[in-house]
């Protein structure tokens, strides 16, 4: 995906390389300091940006609509998109909870656009490339190994909401607070969705 990315970004030919080496920031850098170099307009920062996070915002907007060439190019765009406008974007301390919630209203205005109505498909095979967070397996480790096995198959057995409050609160390990803002919720619901979901897969035999 980088490499679709940056031929849209600098317009280079498919047998051509990018006119300049790619060089990405420290891990260590905090998503702050990395967002303020990106709005100052560090190419740089727009890199370690997406080779960051655009994966994790593909993985999210293929849970949500299930078109893999349309989460695709809606991440492209949305990334050509504020690399335009960064010098009017606000700050952020969360990279991946501005991305999220934007590639999220960008899902439903497309989607909006070619059908007049969201449809969203969330009963699709786990994906083994997302891992699930230090937090999630705890609460899993009591579990024997076919279980687990069964708890990762039963995620895509709960409604779309408690999936998708489930897949970013123990997959991208965002907040509650995030949480609710992306899904247009209220704090609670986010809660009760989680609540809810966790209860189901623990009732499991």
């Amino acid at each position: 995906m980088q490499e679709l990315f940056l031929k849209k970004k600098y317009k280079t030919s498919e047998g051509s390389d990018p006119p300049r080496e790619i060089v990405l920031h420290p891990q260590h850098i905090t998503d702050s300091s990395l967002w303020k170099a990106f709005r100052a307009g560090d190419e740089k920062a727009l890199i370690t940006i997406f080779d960051r996070f655009a994966k994790p915002m593909y993985n999210y907007g293929y849970k949500i609509v299930g078109e893999s060439e349309l989460v695709k190019d809606s991440v492209q765009e949305l990334f050509i998109e504020i690399w335009q406008n960064r010098s009017h974007l606000g700050d952020t301390d969360s990279i991946k909870f501005y991305l999220f919630k934007s590639l999220k209203r960008k899902l439903i205005r497309v989607k909006a656009k070619s059908e007049n109505r969201l449809s969203v498909n969330l009963s699709i095979e786990y994906n083994n490339e997302i891992s699930p967070s230090h937090e999630f397996v705890l609460i899993t480790e009591q579990l024997s190994l076919e279980r687990k096995e069964r708890v990762m198959i039963m995620l895509n057995k709960l409604t779309k909401r408690q999936y998708e409050a489930m897949f970013l609160r123990y997959f991208e390990e965002l907040n509650c607070d995030q949480i609710a803002e992306i899904m247009e919720l209220s704090k609670q619901a986010v809660y009760n969705l989680i609540h809810h979901a966790l209860d189901q897969l623990k009732k499991m035999h």
